[in-house]
């Protein structure tokens, strides 16, 4: 009787092809692989979809980029193309200190061929089990051969011609992201690029950083070499300021191939680029070093708000920064400086120049309510959705309470029709997380702002910052966890 239920087909494909074809389309990737992998029937019948393929300086990424340009029907369904900017650390570098560590570091396999640098960043970055490791000699052996591959394919550039190769071959190609990020945090990974399939359980490797980590190593894009100036002082005696502004290798290549070409389509860029026209996506990720110090001077320069000015056919902008704040304060500034902050968001966004604005983020700014407010009223029509993380108010009185509450008033006296209403998206901190999970994990409580903001619901945070009161419709978020989802 098994034996011959096993070989009963599934009442999915009973149906006719061109209805399970119907079917099939409205699955995402995740489902549509979870039921590809079922069973072989399921694994022929669902057809494969790649939407988005992956780059970076190595030669498995790199074939398998290449082979999906060049198959006739999977390269018509690609839409994005995601370049890995981080690259292998080939030496131990000045970053980080290791003598305050709390790690016992222990002895290579053999010193001879594993270095000390090796396993102490690896530790550092992982912090892994060492009996599920696959042993430092090993590690190190794969490691090696990995920096080769890299060498290599950057000596040769293979990587920036297989990138303009994608342009011409990717009809449907719409975004480029660029990201230092890929390899995540403790074997989380952003991306789940070849490259990183293919790593053996137990390897363990340095994370690669390729843009700086802290303020202190951002330097001069134009500066002077050799022992006196930073570039060596900072990054060691290799270094110059070519070598520095490799660091963003990937994203040179791409927004230089992108202002060339003439052969493309891409509309979006994440991370930032040149002006394009018809460009509707920018998703900024801006290092700010210890700019609050500084009074602001760069938004107040007026070179990012005439940037933004030129891109008349944004339908979405996010703007994150790397502004030290938490649960609601920043960490550089006393309470009587934070109420002497005078940055306008004006000063940032030419508002009245996007007229199809659909989408407005923002995360990491010091910001006055009224003008907050006063901007997401000046919103064009077509606006359906305000993202909002990591920002701190300048009066100290002023609370996420106060923010929501205003926002409703506001937006509830606006002429929009009830099923026009922007959505409200505010990633909070959640209560009782300890200082390691709110690095990877943050609370989305769209549904719950929704409520407070047009239902009267009862109030959502704690006393005077950005944590969620549990119980109040949050749901745990992982950074690098996409189907992690937890009621709070």
């Amino acid at each position: 009787m098994a034996d011959s239920a096993s070989h009963v087909p599934s009442k999915l494909l009973q149906l006719p092809k061109e209805l399970r074809n119907i079917i099939y389309s409205h699955f995402d990737n995740v489902d549509a692989k979870s039921l590809r992998s079922t069973c072989s029937a399921m694994g022929r019948d669902v057809p494969l979809r790649l939407t988005r393929v992956f780059l970076s300086a190595n030669s498995l990424n790199i074939n398998v980029f290449r082979a999906v340009a060049n198959h006739e029907e999977f390269r018509h369904s690609v839409t994005e193309i995601i370049w890995d900017d981080a690259r292998l650390f080939t030496q131990p570098d000045l970053e980080g200190d290791w003598s305050g560590s709390f790690y016992t570091w222990p002895e290579p396999d053999n010193p001879a061929t594993c270095p000390l640098w090796f396993i102490r960043r690896s530790m550092d970055t992982w912090h892994s089990d060492p009996r599920f490791s696959l042993g430092w000699q090993e590690s190190w052996d794969l490691y090696t051969s990995l920096i080769q591959d890299q060498e290599q394919i950057i000596a040769s550039n293979l990587d920036i011609d297989t990138f303009k190769y994608g342009l011409e071959r990717f009809p449907s190609l719409k975004r480029v992201t660029i990201t230092p990020s890929a390899h995540g945090i403790d074997h989380r990974p952003l991306f789940k690029t070849p490259m990183i399939r293919a790593f053996p359980a137990g390897f363990e490797y340095p994370r690669p950083t390729a843009w700086p980590p802290a303020p202190g190593k951002a330097l001069p894009w134009i500066g002077e070499d050799g022992p006196s100036g930073p570039y060596e002082r900072e990054y060691g005696v290799r270094s110059n300021a070519e070598a520095y502004r490799n660091r963003w290798r990937g994203y040179r290549a791409v927004t230089r191939a992108l202002a060339e070409s003439e052969q493309h389509y891409v509309t979006e860029l994440v991370v930032g680029g040149r002006e394009r026209p018809g460009f509707s996506h920018l998703s900024l990720d801006i290092f700010t070093g210890y700019l609050e110090e500084e009074n602001w001077i760069s938004y107040k320069s007026g070179l990012l708000h005439d940037a933004l000015a030129k891109a008349k056919d944004l339908k979405h902008i996010c703007l994150r920064t790397t502004t030290d704040i938490s649960d609601g304060e920043p960490g550089l500034l006393e309470p009587d400086e934070l109420e002497q902050v005078d940055l306008s968001l004006s000063t940032i966004f030419p508002i009245d120049q996007w007229p199809q604005l659909e989408h407005f983020g923002l995360s990491g700014f010091i910001l006055d309510i009224d003008d907050l407010i006063g901007v997401v009223a000046a919103l064009p029509a077509s606006l359906r959705c305000v993202e909002l993380s990591h920002l701190a108010f300048k009066r100290t009185d002023d609370l996420y309470e106060n923010f929501l509450v205003k926002m409703r008033d506001t937006l509830s006296h606006s002429p929009r029709l009830e099923q026009q209403r922007p959505k409200i998206r505010i990633f909070a901190t959640a209560w009782g997380l300890d200082q390691r999970d709110q690095k990877a994990r943050f609370v989305e409580v769209d549904d719950a702002v929704y409520s407070f903001m047009y239902q009267h619901e009862e109030k959502l945070f704690i006393g005077w910052d950005s944590t969620i009161i549990p119980g109040r419709g949050g749901i745990i978020r992982g950074f690098f966890d996409s189907e992690l989802m937890e009621p709070l």
